[in-house]
């Protein structure tokens, strides 16, 4: 059972450090759209589109990990209640701590993504104004035209 929480714990590692990469990758997104720079964005999301498969790997690694360790409905938080090992439960609880500062490291730099992108985008759409185009209707058509309409969320 001790080489399952030991599995756990360098889960939540690997977690932390894939959301310090998405953290970087963020911040990378930021800083293209400051620099106008199609090529690094371009870079970036194939990036994130990686990290996001990592994720979802890492959660169906977890999903396992609870259901062998019978606790399928803990959180996170919980988990080192559940740790019979003192100085595991200590190591599960400082790492459970480090994933949880990073995702909200995470959160702000992808919230000063997405408004840079939002930025990025309403200058665009002054500039197809100024142009004389409807970047409304520039916008539906193109995704009538496609059969494809993407919601992107930083």
């Amino acid at each position: 059972m001790t080489d399952s929480f030991q599995d756990m714990l360098k889960l939540i590692r690997d977690l932390t450090r894939t959301l310090e990469d998405l953290t970087d990758t963020q911040k990378a997104v930021a800083a293209a759209v400051r620099t106008d720079d199609l090529e690094k964005l371009g870079e970036c999301m194939k990036k994130e589109q990686a990290l996001s498969l990592a994720l979802r790997n890492a959660d169906q690694r977890r999903v396992k990990l609870q259901t062998k360790l019978g606790l399928e409905n803990i959180r996170l938080a919980e988990l080192p209640e559940h740790v019979p090992d003192e100085a595991l439960r200590q190591e599960i609880k400082a790492a459970g701590e480090a994933l949880n500062t990073q995702y909200s490291v995470l959160q702000g730099a992808a919230e000063v993504a997405r408004s840079a992108l939002e930025c990025s985008l309403h200058e665009v759409e002054g500039m197809m104004t100024n142009l004389g185009f409807d970047p409304v209707q520039t916008r539906e058509h193109t995704a009538s035209v496609s059969g494809a309409h993407t919601d992107f969320h930083a």
